[in-house]
């Protein structure tokens, strides 16, 4: 046992202590060039840890370099080094930034020469694009592929293809569609023309955000952005129905048929509005025109069907109010006469419908009402089978 105790104590204890790692601005470059970012991380750390680096521009942008580097490597063991570098990599970045405003370059490239600062922001907002791209399409986490995709408009902020995919895909993804109306108003404001980024500022703030005021207003801009969209006027119109302004309504209208005598829908429209506002002879003139205009546009003839069918309605509601008096039995007789002429005044609108829109339900439904009315007992069983072959009956 002694000799064993003897042994261990004239064994020399031997303690490696670590050196301490020394400030150093080319060490922090040289290893972030070699893809060395454990070590490049842990020199500019120490170097800014040194008061006397506190104000250097360039070494805080070195900083951001090395942060941006672990955040987009696709070398997973440098992955656990920061749990998220974004944040300090950012603020590194800003630091630069209000040390040196105006600086065009920070560091030099391999090849000797200024690496712009263009130059490396347009190469980050590559990285975190393909980030957000492989978070929405693979993955399918919205909501972090919105954060890379916001990552990558701090490199890029003006960049209007980004600008355009964030407000019309990734945020309203994320079910942030403030978020989307603010992207693409961005795109907007630094020149973008697509009129899909006023379709989708529309949409938010009709349906998802539900201000009516504000969507009118994004209509309103968007057609005089671009005045030959057919789409945005119909918008308009359906916020000023929404809201109730039938008058608004028909006034936009017909402005739009006055701008193009060809304009089938806008006429049809107006045929609605009238008919909602009770101008009756006024929405039949809009329907004919529609009509007119193009003869296989179903839903002004459906209308016009309706309006002709609605005297005929009339007639038997009020054949129905009859009791079983001998007045009231003459009185059903006359009215009968007048049914007829009604329904037989109606039916070929009917008709001429279902050529059009032969499995319709509606057209099915009136014109086997009209031919069960008219006694046309083959014209019924034509129907009947027609209603039951659609599984209408």
């Amino acid at each position: 046992m002694k000799k064993l105790l003897l042994f261990i104590f004239i064994i020399p204890f031997v303690v490696v202590a670590q050196k301490p790692i020394k400030p150093s601005l080319p060490k922090a470059e040289k290893a972030l060039r070699e893809g060395k970012f454990d070590e490049a991380k842990a020199v500019i750390d120490a170097t800014l840890a040194n008061e006397k680096f506190a104000n250097n521009a360039k070494a805080w942008y070195l900083k951001g370099l090395i942060y941006a580097g672990i955040d987009t490597t696709s070398n997973e063991s440098y992955k656990s080094l920061i749990e998220d570098p974004f944040p300090e990599a950012k603020a590194a970045f800003d630091k630069a930034y209000s040390l040196d405003k105006d600086k065009g370059s920070f560091i030099n490239g391999p090849n000797g020469f200024p690496l712009l600062t263009e130059q490396v922001n347009a190469y980050f907002a590559q990285k975190y694009f393909e980030k957000g791209l492989k978070a929405y399409q693979d993955d399918k986490d919205y909501a972090k592929a919105l954060k890379e995709i916001e990552r990558t408009l701090y490199f890029v902020p003006k960049d209007t293809s980004i600008l355009l995919n964030a407000g019309l895909f990734f945020a309203p993804s994320a079910n942030e569609h403030q978020k989307s109306i603010d992207y693409l108003q961005q795109y907007l404001d630094n020149g973008g023309t697509s009129s899909d980024a006023y379709t989708m500022i529309f949409s938010a703030y009709r349906d998802q955000i539900k201000d009516n005021d504000k969507a009118l207003e994004v209509v309103m801009k968007a057609m005089k952005a671009h005045p030959n969209n057919k789409d945005f006027p119909k918008y308009e119109l359906d916020m000023y129905i929404r809201m109730g302004k039938l008058q608004d309504a028909k006034t936009a209208m017909e402005r739009q048929a006055a701008n193009d005598p060809n304009d089938a829908e806008t006429r049809y429209f107006l045929g609605v509005i009238n008919q909602q506002l009770n101008n009756t002879e006024e929405a039949r003139k809009w329907y004919d025109e529609s009509v007119k205009l193009d003869p296989k546009y179903f839903e002004p003839r459906l209308a016009i069907a309706e309006l002709v069918y609605f005297d005929a309605k009339k007639v038997k509601a009020e054949m129905n109010q009859l009791g079983i008096t001998a007045d009231d039995k003459k009185k059903r007789f006359e009215l009968d006469k007048v049914l007829v002429e009604n329904l037989k005044k109606a039916l070929p609108y009917w008709e001429a419908c279902e050529k059009i829109n032969p499995d319709d339900e509606k057209v099915l439904d009136n014109l086997y009402a009209i031919y069960s009315d008219l006694d046309m007992q083959a014209q019924v069983t034509r129907i009947e089978k027609k209603m039951k072959a659609l599984g209408l009956y």
